[in-house]
């Protein structure tokens, strides 16, 4: 018997390292790591020790044995994977190491870490693995730390919602203070930070969504409000009464525009009324031979009780494709489902549009793409992605994120590290990646930040300084 890594896979590595076997690929150091959805273990070496299901911090590891008939498939992706990649059954075992501490001094190190979602989580991790006397002050501008893993991860994922549970251990160490309801550069600036700290890490992630169109129009919604207003309601048994009428544009064509067409097939999302949603069009921009979301998040949509079909737009897709979303596609597009009794809501899959205008016409809402196409709807959410939100005292690039080299924060007229300032998680690589991509994130500015401090004389750190901005909480913070 082997075990089978499922479509829900974090990425962030935690069984690579304890597997014995060294039979789960790609490793982080293996060139198809930042290319493929979910790690894979090879069934002709793996032992099933199971500690890799220990160590799965989202749960997506089970024993072949174990798998339904839905999950099934990840089985046959993983066959497909090793014989693709044969070489990899023959790579060398990956070099085992403790990470670089940071260098002895006469005072502790005073690190503060600016937000309180994964990227920080991580951080903070590997920052109290690499000295035993720093202190480390965490500012979250909400009421609890966690970011998007307590908001907007949809609650069907709990797997993924359940990596809450990676905050526990840093979060209650002795060395860590988490100070909440605190928004820095507003209540304090990232300059009184700097004064006060050795080491300040921007972790404030990518909060602003993208919108289309210039002003706010009655009937659109932002995906992260529509999908934490859906939580929140499920929680209580509920569904979220947020949209304005029985159809839907969901602007954009990530993950998270297919978690929300999911969410609104499950009626966890409805209309004012209280009537279910029946029909909603996902207007994706990239044509369908190169979709921006993952295998997963499409076959948990045709998991679903609903119509799914595919609006083409130039070359259809190849059945005879290596890619498993291009065969879906086609098959969907060669054979659409039939209606039937049980399947009220339609969904369909609209790719290759450039949204360029977006009007309220006769009390619903007009969206025109470059393609000379036009859609009417009840409202539209967006889905379009997320920039960060400028702060003084930051250098930002015109992409919306931190200006930085692997980690560092470097001026936007010079070039020159900013001494003591870092950034990771989105804010330094942009709105792309899950939970667990922060981790290597987090690991590259946490050695550049030792490797700085190695290069400073610390005898003249002093004793840790008090401060009262916002709730302060020594350890247990959740």
């Amino acid at each position: 018997m082997t075990h089978v890594i499922l479509g829900h896979c974090c990425k962030d590595a935690s069984c690579v390292h304890v597997c014995p076997q060294n039979c789960i690929r790609p490793t982080p150091e293996d060139p198809e790591f930042d290319i493929v959805e979910h790690l894979y273990i090879d069934p002709a070496t793996c032992i099933d020790c199971s500690a890799c299901v220990q160590a799965c911090p989202a749960g997506a590891i089970r024993a072949d044995s174990e798998l339904t008939d839905s999950q099934r498939l990840y089985a046959r992706r993983t066959r497909d994977f090793f014989a693709d990649i044969p070489v990899a059954r023959s790579r060398v075992p990956r070099p085992l190491g403790l990470p670089q501490a940071f260098p002895r001094a006469d005072g502790p190190l005073r690190v503060a870490v600016v937000g309180g979602g994964a990227a920080a989580m991580y951080t903070v991790r590997e920052l109290l693995q690499r000295s035993s006397s720093i202190r480390i002050t965490v500012f979250e501008q909400h009421t609890e730390v966690g970011g998007l893993l307590c908001t907007a991860v949809s609650s069907e994922h709990r797997g993924i919602r359940n990596m809450i549970r990676l905050f526990d251990v840093p979060f209650s160490d002795d060395r860590v203070e988490t100070r909440t309801n605190v928004r820095v550069g507003v209540e304090v600036s990232i300059a009184a930070l700097r004064r006060e700290f050795d080491v300040v890490v921007l972790a404030f992630g990518a909060s602003s969504p993208r919108a289309v169109g210039i002003s706010p129009i009655s009937g659109t919604h932002q995906a992260i409000t529509v999908l934490s207003a859906a939580n929140s309601a499920v929680r209580r048994g509920m569904a979220a009464r947020l949209l304005h009428g029985p159809t839907a544009l969901i602007v954009g064509g990530g993950n998270v525009a297919l978690d929300v067409a999911a969410a609104i097939a499950k009626r966890h999302i409805v209309t004012r009324a209280g009537e279910p949603i029946t029909q909603a069009i996902v207007v994706a921009r990239s044509p369908v031979q190169r979709p921006s979301f993952t295998f997963s998040a499409v076959h948990e949509l045709t998991e679903l009780d609903i119509d799914l079909s595919i609006a083409l737009d130039g070359a259809p897709p190849d059945i005879g494709s290596a890619d498993p979303v291009q065969r879906l596609f086609a098959e969907l597009a060669g054979n659409p489902r039939p209606r039937t009794r049980s399947r009220k809501m339609a969904v369909t899959l609209w790719f290759g549009n450039e949204v360029t205008s977006l009007r309220a016409v006769d009390g619903r809402v007009q969206l025109k793409t470059a393609e000379q196409r036009t859609f009417v709807a009840d409202s539209v959410i967006h889905a379009t992605g997320f920039t960060s939100t400028p702060m003084a005292g930051v250098p930002f690039t015109d992409a919306g994120v931190v200006s930085n080299r692997r980690g560092r924060v470097v001026s936007s007229d010079t070039g020159a590290p900013i001494a003591g300032l870092y950034v990771v998680g989105w804010a330094k690589r942009g709105a792309r990646g899950g939970v667990g991509d922060n981790r290597r994130c987090a690991v590259e500015t946490v050695e550049r930040i030792v490797a700085d401090q190695k290069g400073i004389g610390r005898s003249d750190i002093g004793q840790a300084p008090t401060s009262a901005y916002g709730m302060g909480h020594a350890g247990g913070q959740r």
